[in-house]
């Protein structure tokens, strides 16, 4: 796997941009979604300290 990714990076480096940019994206766009309505109780507590950041920052 790390040969092809290896090869891949080498034949078309912006296409890996692209990919990992991608993966950013999903990850940042699925936290605000796994807060969206929950309670506090039902959160583990990353998530919860998570929220409180995201709640401090939006003041």
């Amino acid at each position: 796997m790390w040969s092809v990714l290896g090869e891949l990076a080498m034949a078309a480096p912006w296409l890996v941009v692209a990919l990992v940019a991608v993966l950013f994206l999903i990850v940042l766009v699925s936290l605000p979604l796994s807060l969206w309505g929950s309670a506090a109780n039902e959160r583990p507590e990353i998530i919860r300290a998570l929220a409180e950041f995201w709640r401090f920052w939006r003041r």
